[in-house]
């Protein structure tokens, strides 16, 4: 498994929750977290293979940024 992170502008608990269910209906096989601590909101995900793409379209489609480091 590969862990990739992406910094998000996903500013409370409730969007970070929001945006993992939706993820989760999309990419069914990765585990996700968010880290809402600190002046950058991050998104972890667990995967093997590539999801860049779909991360970015349920970011896109709820107006949220999102960027992979």
């Amino acid at each position: 498994m590969d862990i990739e992170v992406y910094k998000t502008d996903v500013r409370t608990k409730e969007q970070a929750r929001y945006i993992v269910a939706l993820l989760q209906f999309v990419i069914s096989d990765c585990i996700m977290n968010f880290d809402t601590e600190g002046c950058d909101t991050v998104l972890r995900i667990e995967t093997n293979r590539d999801i860049k793409e779909m991360v970015y379209g349920v970011f896109n489609k709820q107006g949220y940024y999102c960027q992979k480091l």
